[in-house]
């Protein structure tokens, strides 16, 4: 399972990476910040247990 400052991670990344190019590293380190914790209050939200990657069948 993924937890969801994982999956928040990941995608405040990607997000940073686009966008950030061209800012030093303390600036991209904020916008950085900025996506992360937005997204993560949501995830946290909506998954409050985890979102769940693999779910095994048999269970």
């Amino acid at each position: 399972m993924i937890s969801n400052e994982q999956r928040a991670h990941d995608i405040a990344l990607a997000l940073t990476s686009a966008k950030a190019k061209d800012e030093k590293p303390i600036e991209a380190y904020h916008t950085y910040v900025n996506y992360l914790l937005p997204i993560l209050r949501e995830i946290d939200r909506d998954f409050p247990n985890g979102i769940k990657e693999h779910l095994d069948p048999k269970k």
